[in-house]
């Protein structure tokens, strides 16, 4: 794609349908074939993008601006195989799932032993007892064989030197060995798919020069807003279709987002417009373009200097509350987020519609907004440490769109947005809010949010504190607390008197890192 440094403005994507054309079909399927050449040839004889092009126009008999395209994705796809096997490999993917999976290994097997030995003595109370026995013995046999499987994977990945890319769709590959169940009659019907699959998709970068590009361009016409696509073909498609074929579609405003106005002034102001075209199966097999350029940069309004709004991600609700500049809450609202049961599409554009919320009210109350700082890609890879329940909301949340798109949007409409550190919102806000405002946890950890990226202390209370840690950063004391309530099992709702939940650590004699010389006893705080 093309890269272009800040000073040239705010990037941004422009989509619209365009009426079909048959060239399309044959140079989606061109275009896709030449890029796998390339990335080929770059891995298999390690030729420079420069020598790429000049064998793509030669060997194709192409022009050099849709060498120049190809190339450039070719260059971009290899350097994303190369980041993705890294970061696989060496930033904790398949180390972290590895770790995970043999620590859980290990607690297993101690906690069966403990039975078996206590079974051996006094034999299992009942039937019950035994099958759940034999139940986990078989689960600790699967967790040795994954184990394995890891180990071996890891092995092969650090030793391979190329990089193996799908062209298409993984899953739809592999259907090939299994027609009848992913539901293909014959090998042919799967043949056309694959074949489907791997086309319908042609790029040129953009350029500083009239229309945004030179083999694809864009041209704004007098009637009712129209424009007109011109697309320069390869010259293997030109005895069929002519030199080129121009196209008219229209952008229309919507969702707050002048699009019209935006490629406008690209337009007029020679920016580059990069333009794919592409075929989108689900939708009837229709035809869209997409357009990325850039426009003038959005000056920051709405600032911290007018409040936060504070925004926290609970299991089934997004929870959102607006501090004002002295720290107290002034608004609260919980917003249902439904994640379960739901296609990645619906659950993404639900993200968008919540994200949308969010930069309307900091519009309303003309402040910042604040998240936590969160990257799930760690805990995702070591899932086998938390529930079933929460492995599924990491894998579904859409935490990636989220950021994405919270980011583009308060960049679109000028609001301040503040990534704070995440540490111990929760406990804080529980311990400090949740019973003395009669809030849940979630509006309490928003809260703490809004107040923390105001630059406001969150001091413990002074009865949880131990004489020797006085002088000690208040992130040791919350520390203290989280652990005392993860090592206890505590329930939130019991935070709502956390003074009896948590008497073990007002006791300091009792406590000495996390060991109770004397049983705790925790009160239901009902």
């Amino acid at each position: 794609m093309l890269v272009m440094g800040k000073s040239h403005g705010f990037l941004t994507g422009i989509e619209a349908k365009i009426e079909y054309h048959p060239a399309f079909e044959e140079l989606g399927a061109l275009y896709e074939s030449w890029k796998r050449s390339g990335v080929n040839w770059m891995q298999t004889e390690k030729l420079p993008e420069s020598s790429v092009e000049k064998r793509l126009q030669k060997k194709f008999n192409i022009q050099w601006a849709w060498a120049d395209s190809i190339a450039t994705e070719a260059t971009q796809c290899l350097n994303q195989l190369k980041i993705a096997k890294n970061n696989y490999i060496t930033i904790t993917k398949l180390e972290l799932q590895l770790s995970a999976k043999i620590t859980a290994t290990k607690k297993l097997i101690t906690k069966l032993e403990k039975t078996l030995k206590l079974a051996t003595k006094k034999g299992f109370p009942h039937t019950q007892a035994r099958n759940k026995f034999h139940n986990q013995l078989l689960g600790l046999k699967s967790k040795i064989q994954k184990i394995a499987s890891l180990k071996r994977k890891l092995k092969q990945l650090k030793n391979t030197e190329r990089l193996h890319i799908c062209f298409g769709y993984q899953k739809l590959f592999n259907a090939e060995h299994n027609l009848a169940e992913n539901g293909y009659k014959t090998q042919e019907e799967w043949s056309d798919y694959w074949s489907k699959k791997r086309s319908g998709r042609f790029f040129c970068v953009g350029k500083y020069q009239p229309g945004g590009g030179t083999m694809l361009k864009v041209f704004p016409l007098q009637e009712n807003g129209l424009y007109q696509l011109q697309v320069q073909l390869p010259r293997p498609l030109q005895d069929k279709y002519g030199q080129k074929i121009q196209l008219e579609f229209s952008v229309s405003d919507r969702n707050s987002r002048y699009r019209s106005p935006d490629l406008d002034y690209a337009i007029n102001n020679l920016k580059p417009i990069t333009i794919s075209i592409f075929r989108r199966e689900h939708k009837q097999d229709n035809w869209y373009v997409h357009l990325s350029t850039y426009v003038p940069e959005i000056p920051v309004v709405h600032t911290r200097k007018n409040g936060c709004l504070g925004i926290d991600f609970n299991a089934d609700s997004v929870s959102v509350t607006y501090v004002k500049w002295d720290g107290n809450i002034e608004y609260l609202k919980e917003i249902p987020y439904k994640w379960k049961n739901q296609t990645t599409g619906k659950r993404q554009a639900s993200m968008r519609n919540i994200v949308c919320q969010f930069v309307l009210l900091a519009e309303f109350f003309e402040c910042a907004i604040a998240i936590e700082y969160l990257d799930f890609s760690k805990k995702k890879a070591k899932m086998s440490g938390y529930c079933q329940i929460y492995n599924e909301m990491l894998i579904l949340l859409s935490t990636g769109i989220f950021r994405e798109t919270i980011s583009s949007r308060c960049r679109r409409f000028g609001v301040e947005l503040i990534k704070v550190n995440p540490a111990f919102t929760s406990v804080i806000g529980m311990i400090n809010y949740m019973g003395k405002y009669g809030l849940n946890s979630g509006t309490t950890a928003a809260l703490v949010i809004g107040r923390r990226s105001l630059k406001l202390s969150e001091k413990i209370p002074k009865c949880l504190l131990r004489p020797e840690d006085v002088n000690k950063h208040d992130r040791s004391h919350w520390r203290r607390v989280a652990s005392f309530i993860k090592l206890h099992s505590i329930r939130r709702t019991q935070l709502f008197q956390w003074r009896k939940a948590l008497e073990g650590i007002l006791t300091h004699s009792l406590w000495a890192e996390h060991q109770l010389s004397a049983p705790v006893h925790i009160e239901t705080g009902e």
